[in-house]
């Protein structure tokens, strides 16, 4: 079968080392954590966040993310971007919703 020219195939989430994740202003074994897709809004949030703080969210590898506001706690996100699909966020298992 012959795939359109813009099908991108999508690379699997690379496995995370056990350890401790941040969310936000906390910390979670990565036993209590899953990658899901980043809602626009949210994603668009990052990305600005990202822009505006110099880090560089790198397509296919997981970037910690540090958000910093005047008047607002610092706050840290692990993000995976994969090239053929929208950005993805490592959050606690209770806030995804959807899952098969």
């Amino acid at each position: 079968m012959d795939r359109p020219r813009y099908y991108r195939e999508m690379k699997p989430a690379p496995t995370l080392p056990d350890g401790e994740y941040p969310f936000r202003e906390d910390v979670y074994p990565l036993a209590d954590l899953a990658m899901s897709e980043a809602p626009p809004e949210l994603a668009s949030f990052l990305i600005a966040q990202a822009e505006t703080n110099g880090i560089k969210l790198v397509r296919d590898e997981v970037v910690e993310l540090v958000c910093r506001g005047e008047g607002t706690p610092e706050q840290r996100f692990t993000i995976y971007w994969p090239s053929a699909a929208g950005m993805h966020v490592l959050v606690p298992k209770r806030h995804v919703v959807g899952r098969a």
